[in-house]
């Protein structure tokens, strides 16, 4: 029995002092966004609140704040003894549910106005709403969402001046094809409930066709007899309508041929003649100015003719 009892005794006493700098040791203060509950409300009434989370600045020991379950912090106010009308309460410690360890500073705000009203539902629209942008060269196209309406359900004082509510976004970040969404709505102030909870919002998407300006297009000599080389002293400007996102000087230069026919040469000289061109799937030339370009024809050198 007392064999080692020296060290028997010493591990107690390091566990006791263990235990005793997390039970007395250093706090660490911080802030909670916390949920506010409304329950037990009188049927055919519904009771709601402008403040749907308030903020909750408490302390723990420094060693056990990692490990505090945060989802398990919220308010809850018993309106059952409300009457219909609205009601500033001022929020008690009582009915903040925090986790063993901690300790409450205080609550911003100390209290919140409750609404107590009647219950009931009308049917509004769907508006869908949208983040990111689709796929370079695409713009949305057509819209559907089904059903067009919800059935919502609030204090009635609150419902007066909804006409439509909102989902949740949808994503259209690089689409370009069509895609089918089945999304929740947005939060809306007074509204208890939505029926259905989820629509299907349809997105189809086309080409953004603009039209641009694009400068400095090169233009290209073409049919030159053999002995005879042509310089090109103008470029063109060149308005274009296409794929906003193809609509630049380097795209238009690789894929369009603007050229002047020089078959009819027959002596070196200056030349004023014709833009041609040959178009590239999914573009339409609108203009081209100027519409002829001045040539410098030279003879090469060696040759007899």
């Amino acid at each position: 029995m007392t064999k080692n009892i020296h060290l028997k005794i010493l591990s107690v006493i390091i566990a006791l002092a263990l235990w005793f700098s997390l039970v007395s040791g250093e706090y660490q203060e911080f802030s909670v966004y916390a949920p506010v509950k409304l329950k037990n409300m009188q049927e055919d009434y519904v009771a709601v609140t402008d403040d749907s989370h308030v903020t909750i600045v408490a302390k723990a020991p420094r060693a056990t704040v990692k490990n505090i379950d945060y989802n398990g912090i919220a308010i809850e106010v018993d309106v059952s003894k409300l009457n219909p009308g609205d009601t500033y309460h001022r929020l008690d410690e009582s009915e903040i549910k925090i986790p063993p360890g901690m300790q409450i500073v205080r609550v911003e705000p100390e209290g919140i106005s409750i609404t107590v009203d009647t219950l009931i539902k009308k049917s509004v629209e769907v508006i869908p709403t949208f983040i990111g942008d689709p796929h370079p060269g695409f713009k949305v196209g057509t819209i559907s969402v089904f059903p067009e309406t919800v059935e919502i359900e609030g204090a009635r004082k609150k419902l007066t001046a909804v006409s439509s509510v909102e989902t949740l976004p949808v994503n259209i970040s690089g689409r370009s094809s069509s895609i089918t969404y089945s999304i929740g709505m947005k939060e809306t102030d007074g509204v208890k409930s939505f029926y259905p909870e989820q629509v299907e919002v349809v997105v189809s998407f086309k080409e953004n066709i603009v039209e641009e300006t694009v400068e400095d297009i090169k233009v290209t000599p073409v049919n030159l007899p053999e002995g005879f080389s042509a310089e090109v002293t103008d470029n063109v400007t060149v308005k274009v309508r296409g794929r906003n996102d193809l609509l630049v000087s380097d795209y238009i230069n690789d894929k369009f041929k603007f050229f002047v026919d020089m078959s009819e040469t027959d002596s070196a000289g200056k030349y004023l003649k014709e833009v041609s061109y040959r178009e590239f799937k999914g573009f339409e030339i609108l203009s081209i100015q100027p519409t002829r370009v001045r040539l410098m024809v030279e003879k090469d050198e060696g040759d007899s003719r």
